[in-house]
């Protein structure tokens, strides 16, 4: 019987924590798709490296959202229970009020598993596949990037300018062109026309540029110019200048880790500068990363210790609703110095280890506190 109202309340609690992560992770991933329209406005990539970039975002949504939605699960249904009087079952059933505690704590360690697994694996996996998507994509909304009357450099190595441009934004008059692309064999290429037009021919976008001049500079007072009727520039070699390299957030955790003793232990581990740039100064960086990954997801006990406070006072008592209140900004509180804190990291190991110590320490106090609180409530009662 206490295994079956424990699994109730078990049920309930991620029943709710399911439905407030889907729901704050669906908001703030609307919000932050948005933002990311600058991908198709701006850079130049199309709509499907849009929609993929976005959605890869939802588990690093979900995981950074995990220690509010879990806190908001935890209080509510113990105040809830507390309100309909189903915490009285659990008394009558001989469970004690400290045995309630730890049950809860225990239950909070699958979601410490679960927010490290998202953190450590899953988020920094999607993140990198997203900007995987970007490595790969050419610029097939080159169209959106073309301003009328004005200089246009956020494509890689191109420059462009165009007096005067349809409304469909195919074809162009009086083109000016500057192609800085070294591997071709020149410094850089000037091209002139009088007209293009913006084609794709086997999935590839092309240029067909009319009545123009092409000049081309090889450097040490080495040059060529000729002049066409009809050019097709490749548009499809060019890439925009979105960053390309992954970021900290995008890095493998093994990678940060070898990357943090490479530079406070002066080990010798072998890093792909493709995958991570780890050079000196970045520790911090680094460090506060992987305090992101690990050392956030140990506050799960302690905010579930503290989501239990509800449990001193009964709901007849005149400071019940005050009692609330102070538990629900207490967690909030905590969850916002988890945050806050990591900044505050300068990249030392022996520094980063002892931030492990604090939420651990803070859980222990707490609970030990409940329970001479509790203790005391017993004994004022045998009195």
């Amino acid at each position: 019987m206490k295994k079956l109202i424990f699994r109730k309340l078990f049920k309930d609690i991620i029943v709710l924590f399911m439905a407030l992560s889907l729901s704050l992770t669906i908001i703030v991933w609307v919000m932050q798709a948005v933002n990311f329209l600058d991908f198709v406005s701006e850079d130049g990539h199309g709509f499907k490296v849009y929609f993929s970039y976005t959605l890869l975002s939802l588990p690093k949504i979900f995981s950074r959202l995990l220690l509010i939605t879990f806190f908001i699960s935890i209080i509510y249904m113990i105040i809830r229970y507390e309100e309909n009087n189903e915490l009285i079952l659990f008394w009558v059933m001989g469970i004690s009020k400290v045995k309630f505690i730890e049950n809860l704590v225990k239950f909070s360690i699958l979601f410490f598993i679960i927010q490290v697994f998202f953190t450590t694996i899953i988020s920094p996996l999607s993140q990198d596949s997203a900007r995987s998507f970007l490595r790969g994509s050419s610029i097939d909304l080159f169209p959106s990037l073309i301003k009328e009357k004005k200089f246009v450099d956020t494509v890689s190595n191109l420059t462009i300018y165009v007096h005067k441009i349809s409304k469909d934004k195919k074809k162009m008059e009086n083109i000016f062109i500057k192609d800085d692309q070294s591997s071709k064999g020149y410094a850089y290429q000037i091209i002139f026309a009088e007209k293009g037009e913006l084609i794709n021919i086997d999935n590839k976008n092309y240029l067909l540029l009319k009545n123009g001049e092409i000049f081309n500079d090889y450097g040490k007072d080495s040059s060529n110019s000729f002049k066409f009727e009809s050019f097709k520039f490749n548009l499809s070699n060019f890439v925009t200048k979105t960053t390309l390299i992954p970021k900290i957030q995008e890095t493998n955790t093994m990678l940060l880790i070898k990357c943090l003793l490479n530079n406070t232990q002066n080990k010798n581990f072998i890093i792909d500068s493709k995958k991570l740039v780890c050079s000196k100064g970045s520790e911090k960086n680094i460090s506060e990363e992987l305090l992101k990954r690990f050392y956030l997801p140990l506050y799960l006990p302690l905010i579930t210790i503290i989501g239990c406070l509800v449990i001193l006072k009964a709901k007849e008592e005149k400071s019940y609703r005050n009692h609330k209140i102070f538990t629900f900004i207490l967690g909030f509180s905590v969850i916002f110095i988890s945050e806050a804190s990591i900044k505050y990291t300068n990249g030392n190991l022996i520094e980063s280890l002892i931030f492990f110590l604090v939420p651990l320490s803070l859980s222990s106090i707490l609970y030990l506190y409940i329970k001479r609180k509790l203790n005391h409530k017993i004994e004022d009662i045998n009195d």
